[in-house]
């Protein structure tokens, strides 16, 4: 699929699932995202799978297989604005991509317990980026 085609599909089906908020997807936690464009300032939803871990959240980037970075980690990366809700709690966050060893834990534990991010990682060129949420005080 096309990248603007893709774009297009992906936020309708955003807008679907931001406006039932399911809490769970594909069987594994789900939270809701909202990021402020860095370049329109709009603001965008964006649900995600999610693994808690202790103050803080653990997403991936990868975009549904798609070979390029989702907007949201582009968003969070510019140093934009954003909010998690998950039920009725919602949270200002920051964005940060774990690497090394951690990010290794992480992309294991992720791929045992929670989804098959694995299957995204062998259908691209990059390196789909594991990130941290957390808290913003």
């Amino acid at each position: 699929m096309k990248r603007r085609a893709f774009v297009l599909v992906n936020r309708a089906m955003n807008a679907v699932i931001g406006r039932i908020r399911p809490r769970r997807f594909r069987g594994a936690d789900l939270l809701i995202l909202t990021t402020t464009g860095r370049k329109t300032g709009t603001r965008r939803t964006t649900p995600l799978i999610y693994m808690p871990d202790g103050d803080r959240w653990i997403v991936v980037a990868s975009n549904g297989g798609g070979d390029w970075e989702p907007g949201w980690w582009l968003n969070l990366k510019a140093g934009s604005p954003a909010e998690i809700a998950i039920g009725d709690a919602v949270t200002p966050v920051r964005g940060a991509e774990i690497t090394g060893a951690e990010r290794e834990q992480m992309w294991t534990t992720l791929n045992e317990n929670v989804f098959d991010f694995q299957g995204y990682q062998d259908q691209v060129s990059r390196t789909i980026a594991v990130v941290a949420l957390t808290p913003v005080s």
